[in-house]
């Protein structure tokens, strides 16, 4: 609707209406499920440490780039915008996934850039030639080989999920409310699914990168590994902890 003057008057009042709606989530969502969401926070903080110490290298602004879409994926959430939410989680996903992938590939990160390449999720979780692979990791981090398996599984898996959802599939978005509300349950699956893709993420950093630079960042990725990986063994030689069976 217009008035004398032409303008749309309708319109801030229809978005700030939906603004409403939202904030009113946030605060179910906050108080439902703070302690599930201060951990997703905690995980992309914590990427942002490794991160920092990429600075001057090439992959350091998309692992930027990647924890921004986390940090809009968990608003989303939190907003009740669940589909949204999803759809950012994969994006997250792809885009570390990709900085890692390009790191040790110089040429094709060349010619992605300049968009003469696309980035290829299936072969980036390759079994025999994917990031998470026996013999990619072999060359970073060899201590990890037998390790990395399960957290390729969980950046599949969690992928997968998100996929469902950004192509409508009737199975998982029925799921989700069709208006903006809060649902326990759908936070929840979201939560429970970004908390896997985090941690994917993390433990690709570390396999990726940890030879390089745990002795020189004055132990705060050291704490880190510890807080989310002190059950690997990889990690606790790492730091220098006691291995059970050693």
């Amino acid at each position: 609707m217009r008035d004398a003057d032409g303008k749309e008057h309708g319109l801030l009042s229809h978005f700030l209406h939906l603004s409403q709606l939202s904030s009113d989530v946030i605060r179910s969502s906050a108080s439902e499920c703070a302690v599930t969401l201060g951990e997703i926070l905690q995980l992309e903080a914590d990427i942002g440490l490794w991160e920092s110490c990429m600075e001057g290298r090439p992959e350091a602004q998309q692992i930027a780039d990647a924890r921004r879409e986390l940090g809009f994926a968990t608003y989303a959430a939190c907003s009740g915008l669940y589909r949204l939410a999803f759809s950012g989680l994969r994006t997250f996903l792809e885009l570390s996934f990709a900085a890692v992938y390009f790191s040790a590939n110089e040429l094709h990160r060349r010619q992605w850039i300049s968009d003469r390449r696309d980035f290829s999720w299936s072969s980036a979780l390759d079994e025999e030639k994917g990031i998470l692979a026996p013999e990619f990791m072999q060359e970073f981090l060899q201590d990890g080989v037998g390790e990395a398996k399960t957290y390729a599984g969980m950046a599949a898996k969690s992928y997968r999920h998100c996929s469902q959802f950004i192509h409508g599939k009737s199975a998982v978005t029925r799921t989700v409310p069709a208006d903006i509300s809060f649902s326990k349950e759908s936070l929840a699956d979201w939560s429970a699914t970004a908390r896997n893709a985090a941690q994917s993420v993390l433990f690709l950093l570390y396999g990726r990168y940890s030879v390089e630079f745990l002795s020189t960042d004055n132990g705060k990725l050291g704490a880190t590994l510890e807080h989310w990986f002190s059950h690997l063994k990889s990690v606790r030689r790492a730091l220098g902890l006691p291995v059970e069976g050693s």
